[in-house]
């Protein structure tokens, strides 16, 4: 097992223990050897005291330089020193100021809250009841407009127009052909009057008579010839045609008039007659 390179102290540690090991043996093999001479002495009674040591030999010289040998193994660990003393205690810190104090927060935070909820549920609670008043006031002129509208409505039906059902029959009085009776109506959201009862026609008769004008009605052959369709594309569902009507004469009849008796007849597109618009 690898052992990694011991501190001075750690090696000091361990020569002194082997110095006193080396000691010991050499304590514990001199007296084991003076023993045994002295008990050699005592048992020899022909033997002498013994003689004093002699004087060095002058002619003595140090002998031959043994050989270096490599350094033995390393010995085992030794123990843990004890622990070294205490040091001293460091110096004492500064004193710091003690920090700003935090704001509290009590119930008096919640009620403020509270306040603030209330305060906004009441300006809320006022804005909605002036928006559904004022919105009251809007239905109320609305009514107002609505009603003085019908009453000139009504003023107007009676003076140019006629009412039947949910339709509203108008003229201004004047005398266009076709086309430009068509673009006039178109104009003002209208159709040319095209009767679908008998109700209807007769209302457009009480108006002709009235101006004592003829008036073309929105129903026409242009598309196909021989058969007779309202402005809006559909074949008509309701005629009130005079004896040997529509007849065609020349082949360019192509429009409708009301007469004052209420029957139709066919007449060129290109003639002037009262102008009927229906709503």
């Amino acid at each position: 097992m690898f052992v990694g390179p011991k501190s001075p102290t750690m090696q000091s540690v361990q020569l002194s223990a082997f110095l006193m090991l080396g000691v010991f043996i050499i304590i514990a093999t001199s007296s084991s050897d003076l023993q045994k001479s002295t008990e050699k002495e005592n048992n020899c009674p022909t033997c002498g005291a013994a003689g004093a040591n002699g004087l060095p030999d002058q002619d003595a010289r140090d002998g031959s330089k043994g050989e270096k040998r490599d350094l033995g193994l390393q010995g085992p660990q030794g123990l843990e020193g004890l622990p070294g003393k205490e040091g001293q205690a460091g110096l004492k810190g500064d004193k710091r100021s003690a920090g700003t104090k935090g704001q509290k927060r009590s119930s008096d935070g919640l009620q403020q809250l509270n306040d603030q909820l209330t305060a906004f549920q009441e300006n809320f609670n006022t804005f909605k009841n002036g928006l559904q008043q004022s919105v009251q006031r809007m239905n109320e002129q609305l009514t107002t407009l609505q009603d003085n509208f019908i009453k000139y409505l009504k003023a107007l039906i009676f003076s140019v127009g006629k009412e039947v059902g949910s339709k509203l029959f108008v003229t201004d009085g004047l005398e266009y052909n076709y086309e430009k009776a068509r673009r006039v109506c178109s104009r003002a959201g209208g159709l040319v009057a095209a009767p679908r009862t008998a109700d209807e026609n007769h209302a457009l008769q009480e108006m002709v008579l009235k101006y004592n004008k003829q008036a073309f009605l929105g129903i026409t052959d242009i598309q196909i010839e021989g058969t007779f369709q309202y402005s809006t594309g559909e074949e008509i569902t309701y005629s009130n045609w005079n004896v040997n009507e529509p007849n065609n004469v020349n082949g360019n009849e192509e429009c409708v008039a009301l007469r004052s008796d209420g029957k139709w007849y066919d007449i060129i597109c290109t003639n002037k007659m009262l102008l009927i618009c229906e709503f």
